[in-house]
């Protein structure tokens, strides 16, 4: 991939056109993001009560500074990016490649249902 190539701000504008300005809302940014981290937990034999002990240790202390956080996020799947001995820049490229093929109507749907369980926007 050439050096100018700009994939998050790509990404965000593919976001905006397919769900509207709900994409640019970062509750609705971080709701996303945390669906992918349970996701992965998942994929990595994480049960839910080993997910549930640690959303409830979080959420019994105060919130972290934003932008700390941010970086912590990115800096922990970095990590375990390398653990798992992957490389999460061509992943997260292959990702951009894929998500820009599904149909338009496809995404409208799984936001809908989303919406419906009350764990989107």
């Amino acid at each position: 991939m050439d050096s100018s190539f700009d994939r998050p701000s790509r990404f965000l504008s593919w976001a905006h056109e397919t769900f509207g300005d709900i994409a640019l809302d970062p509750q609705e940014r971080t709701m996303r993001f945390l669906e992918e981290a349970v996701e992965l937990a998942h994929a990595m034999n994480i049960d839910a009560a080993t997910v549930q002990a640690i959303a409830d240790r979080v959420f019994s202390r105060p919130a972290g500074e934003l932008t700390r956080e941010v970086g912590q996020c990115l800096c922990t799947l970095e990590l375990l990016s390398k653990a798992l001995n992957v490389d999460a820049n061509s992943l997260a490229d292959d990702e951009f490649f894929r998500v820009q093929r599904i149909p338009k109507e496809e995404w409208a749907r799984r936001h809908g249902a989303k919406v419906a369980l009350g764990i989107a926007r």
